[in-house]
């Protein structure tokens, strides 16, 4: 380093040790009182005269931009050359700072003494003048968005002060500037303009759409010769076609026959206004009905009228909360089902109920007989293999109403006697087919008091072993009786003899029997004799 920098170090550091005060932080910032001014003034006069630069290595960061001109310091607009200084001037910030002190006057002549020796050619604290500055705004152009380091740099002067103020000014000024503020109200305006809205959609139908000139009935008439996996998806078409779709004529009846029907599902099947719903073999589950589903609502009754649950997968209480809802059945096949008395009860509320299968029903008892008896208007009842106790089935017998003309109770082998069949011959006088096949405890006085039905057409007394063959010849002279099925009791010579005596009485032509079943043999698509797939 040059010896004169270093001895000028040192009296700079002698003169902060005599001084009383020491010197603010960088970041404070300072302004020179009068005497401290005079003291530039006068050291701009000598240099004016001695027409040579004033230079200091000192912190120029304290002084406030009015001071400088003020004073009238010119800038050089050299910014290459104040690019360099610059960079000096921060590599010198350590070594040497501007101090107030009571000796301010020694140091003042300190400096104006050496300034020559202590100048550097090209290496003064250069700035960017405030001229070049306004020439800057003429051209339309941003100094304080320009990427020069110049422009940012502090400003240094002949006084050997410069200021950060001037930085922190450029800054504010930039911050608060009219552009940015007209940036700031036209982003206000906007987001108080912004709307949210939805796009709309294209329209898939090129042309004229021909069904809008057509009625509603008119496409009601069109969609009842869909089958009913087209009418599902045809409600995806528009609105209008879900509302047309769902119309109760197209869903009268219905086939579920063999399918799966996942939770909720009949909730959304029944308002739709199904009067003959086939459910054979289909897997039911729970619940049947969801919370928020319409039937679940007080007071609301289904149209069912024709519902066929034989061999179906369902819960009892599942099956009680379906039949709940139902108070217009006609015909009800309930075959190979487990019920309790819930569901009989739900069954008992079908004033209008004519048909009942319950064949091979678990569950049943001499309480859900009572329950049963209360309908009026039966007419085909088939509980056979029931296994109904002793009580229940004399409570069958001595209270069937006697509108009932067909009746199964077939399987009954220690329960039914010729006792219980007295009495049903009592209260249901008006038989027309009859079904005690494998009915063992049955005797001779049975055919006896089966004589007494005048209307009697159709007779089955299979496997009932109690019976003599020799007895049933009699049965033959019956002027009603067309049909005798006595299977596993007559060999098939005597069977032969039998037909000649008994004229036009036939004999085992019916295998199983057909009293109050929906579908008989292959007649797979309807129930009851009503077509219920499309």
């Amino acid at each position: 380093m040059n010896s004169d920098v270093v001895e000028y170090i040192g009296l700079s550091e002698r003169c902060l040790e005599n001084s009383d005060e020491f010197s603010p932080p960088e970041s404070k910032r300072l302004r020179l009182d009068d005497n401290c001014n005079n003291s530039l003034n006068n050291c701009l006069n000598n240099t004016s005269n001695n027409s040579t630069k004033w230079l200091c290595s000192g912190d120029t960061s304290l002084v406030e931009p009015e001071i400088l001109e003020d004073m009238g310091v010119s800038m050089l607009e050299d910014e290459a050359i104040s690019y360099k200084s610059t960079r000096k001037s921060h590599s010198l910030e350590r070594i040497a700072s501007p101090t107030v002190s009571n000796n301010r006057g020694q140091c003042g002549k300190l400096n104006n003494s050496q300034n020559q020796e202590y100048s550097y050619s090209g290496s003064s604290f250069d700035t960017v003048s405030i001229d070049s500055l306004e020439a800057t705004r003429r051209f339309g152009l941003d100094p304080y968005e320009s990427d020069e380091p110049t422009t940012y740099s502090t400003i240094g002067n002949e006084s050997g002060y410069s200021s950060r103020m001037e930085i922190d000014n450029f800054i504010d000024t930039k911050e608060t500037s009219p552009e940015d503020d007209l940036n700031v109200s036209t982003r206000e305006s906007s987001l108080e303009q912004f709307n949210l809205y939805r796009r709309k959609r294209k329209s898939s139908i090129v042309g004229e759409d021909k069904f809008n000139k057509l009625s509603d009935e008119m496409i009601l008439m069109i969609l009842k010769w869909l089958p009913k996996k087209c009418l599902v998806r045809s409600m995806l078409v528009c609105k209008r076609w879900c509302q047309i779709a769902r119309d109760e004529v197209l869903w009268s009846r219905l086939d579920l026959g063999s399918k799966v029907l996942n939770e909720g599902t009949l909730g959304h099947i029944l308002p739709r206004g199904v009067q003959i719903l086939r459910l054979a073999q289909a897997e039911i589950a729970d619940p049947v009905f969801l919370e928020n589903s319409e039937i679940l609502i007080d007071g609301y009754i289904s149209k069912l009228q024709y519902l066929d649950l034989s061999m179906s997968v369902i819960s009892p209480d599942g099956l009680a909360m379906l039949l709940s809802k139902c108070k217009y059945l006609k015909k009800l096949s309930l075959e190979k089902c487990t019920v309790n008395r819930a569901c009989c009860k739900a069954i008992s509320n079908n004033n209008d109920l004519e048909s009942l299968n319950l064949t091979m029903c678990e569950g049943m008892d001499i309480e859900c007989v009572k329950d049963l008896m209360k309908l009026k208007n039966l007419s085909a009842v088939n509980m056979a293999w029931c296994s109904l106790d002793a009580d229940a089935m004399a409570l069958l017998c001595t209270s069937l109403p006697s509108s009932v003309v067909r009746l199964n109770i077939a399987g009954c082998r220690k329960t039914v006697t010729d006792d219980n069949v007295k009495d049903l011959v009592k209260s249901c006088p008006n038989m027309i087919e009859l079904d005690l096949s494998d009915c063992s405890m049955l005797t001779m006085n049975t055919v006896r008091n089966l004589l007494d039905l005048s209307k009697l057409e159709h007779l089955s007394l299979s496997r009932c072993y109690g019976i003599p063959p020799s007895t049933y010849v009699t049965l033959a002279y019956m002027p009603s009786l067309l049909y005798l099925d006595v299977f596993g009791v007559i060999p098939e010579p005597v069977l032969k003899s039998l037909q000649v005596t008994c004229g036009e009485t036939q004999l085992n032509k019916f295998l199983y029997s057909s009293i109050a079943r929906p579908t008989v043999g292959v007649r797979r698509t309807s129930i009851w004799g009503l077509r219920v797939r499309d």
